[in-house]
C-alpha cells in the first residue's frame, strides 16, 4: 500500500512542475521610430517625457526581480557594435512595462553608466543614427536566477525614411567649382536649413565620419528656408579641384524646447574645372546640369552654347522640351531624366545640337 501511496505523490509532483510557469522576459520593439531623440537612450530617475520605444513584457507576475539592460550602438554597416551604456534596476515585483516607466514609477535605477565617447559620437550627429541593440536580462531576487531575452531588441536608423532629401548635386557626379548648385526637398514645418560640407579624404568611406570632421568647408550655416542656394557663396575656407566633397542639409524643426533637427543623408560629388564657370548665379539650376552633362560627356562640340547656358543667356523660356513624339516635357520631368543620365551616362549614345 505504501508503495502506491509513494508512486501516486510522485505523479503529482511531477504534473505541478510541468505545469509550473517558467518565467520569461519579451522585448517589443515599437514600429516608425524615425524621427526619435535621444531622450529614448536615456536612463536615469526621474526623466520626464521620454519617448516610448519600446514594452517589456514578463511572466510571471508577481515575483521579485531586477532587470539589467545594455545598450550597444553601432554607426555604419562596415563597423562591429559597441558599448553604449547600461543600467539596473533596484528589485520589484515583476510586471509588463514600458521603457519610459524606468526610473518615472516603481521601477527605479539602481545604478547606470554610458560610456562618453561613444555618446558624444551619437551627439555630433545631430540625431539618433545607426543601428541600437538592446540587450535585457532579469534576475529572480529568491533564486538568483538569471532570464535573458532572445533575440536581443534592434532599432535601426540606416535607412530611414527621408523626410528631406538631396536633389542636386548627384551622388558621384563631377560639377565645375564655379558654380555647384544645391537643392533639396522642402520640409513641411521647417523654421529654416542647414547646410554642411567637408572633404572625404582619400580613402575614406564613411561619409558621416568625413562631415562631422574637423575644419569643415561650410560649417552648419543658416540659409533660412530656401531650398536652393550656390554652396560656393557659403565657403568657410577653398574647395580646391580634384577633391571629393561630402555635404548634407539639416531642416530644423520649430516646436517645444527648441524643436528638432533633421539630417538629410549626405550625398558626395566631385570638384573640376572645366573653364566653363557661371558667371550669373540665379541661372536655372536645371540648365547648370544640362551644361555639365553636354560637356562631361564631350558628345557635342559647341562650347559656345554651353557657354550661354552658363552665362544666363540662354534662360527657360527659350528651351522647348519634346520627346520623341514631340509630346512636351516639363522641366520637373526633365530633372528627373537628367538625374538618370548623369549617373548613366553610357546610355546617352548621341547628342544632336540644332540651333533655330
Amino acid at each position: 500500500m505504501k508503495k502506491i501511496v509513494s508512486f501516486l505523490i510522485f505523479i503529482f509532483i511531477s504534473s505541478c512542475m510541468l505545469h509550473a510557469q517558467v518565467p520569461t522576459i519579451q522585448l517589443v520593439i515599437f514600429p516608425q521610430l524615425n524621427n526619435i531623440d535621444f531622450a529614448a537612450f536615456s536612463f536615469t530617475n526621474g526623466l520626464s517625457g521620454a519617448p516610448r520605444i519600446f514594452q517589456v513584457i514578463i511572466t510571471p507576475v508577481g515575483k521579485k526581480i531586477y532587470v539589467y539592460g545594455e545598450i550597444d550602438w553601432k554607426k555604419d554597416e562596415s563597423t562591429g557594435f559597441t558599448k553604449l551604456a547600461d543600467f539596473t534596476t533596484v528589485p520589484f515585483i515583476s510586471r509588463s512595462f514600458y521603457n519610459d516607466e524606468i526610473g518615472n514609477s516603481d521601477i527605479k535605477i539602481a545604478s547606470s553608466n554610458v560610456i562618453s565617447s561613444v555618446r558624444n559620437d551619437i551627439f555630433s550627429r545631430g540625431k539618433p543614427t545607426g543601428v541600437y541593440q538592446i540587450n535585457l536580462s532579469m534576475t529572480d531576487v529568491l533564486t538568483n536566477q538569471p532570464y535573458n531575452i532572445n533575440p536581443p531588441g534592434i532599432i535601426s536608423f540606416l535607412n530611414p525614411a527621408q523626410t528631406i532629401s538631396i536633389q542636386f548635386p548627384v551622388e558621384g557626379v563631377s560639377y565645375d567649382m564655379g558654380n555647384v548648385q544645391a537643392i533639396w526637398t522642402p520640409v513641411q514645418g521647417a523654421a529654416s536649413y542647414k547646410i554642411r560640407a567637408n572633404v572625404m579624404p582619400d580613402g575614406s568611406s564613411n561619409p558621416e565620419d568625413a562631415l562631422h570632421g574637423s575644419n569643415p568647408l561650410i560649417n552648419d550655416k543658416d540659409v533660412g528656408l530656401v531650398n536652393v542656394v550656390n554652396l560656393g557663396t557659403l565657403l568657410d575656407r577653398q574647395w580646391i579641384e580634384g577633391q571629393r566633397i561630402v555635404l548634407s542639409v539639416t531642416a530644423v524643426i520649430a516646436g517645444p524646447g527648441g524643436g528638432s533637427l533633421l539630417p538629410s543623408a549626405p550625398i558626395t560629388f566631385h570638384l573640376s574645372s572645366t573653364g566653363s564657370v557661371a558667371n550669373n548665379p540665379t541661372v536655372n539650376p536645371i540648365l547648370i546640369r544640362l551644361a555639365e552633362l553636354i560637356t562631361s560627356t564631350r558628345l557635342i562640340n559647341n562650347q559656345n552654347f554651353v557657354n550661354q547656358l552658363l552665362d544666363g543667356k540662354i534662360t527657360v523660356d527659350h528651351i522647348q522640351i519634346t520627346d520623341e513624339n514631340n509630346n512636351s516635357i516639363s522641366f520637373s520631368d526633365f530633372s528627373s531624366i537628367l538625374t538618370y543620365l548623369e549617373t548613366n551616362k553610357m546610355a546617352i549614345q548621341t547628342i544632336n545640337f540644332t540651333a533655330n
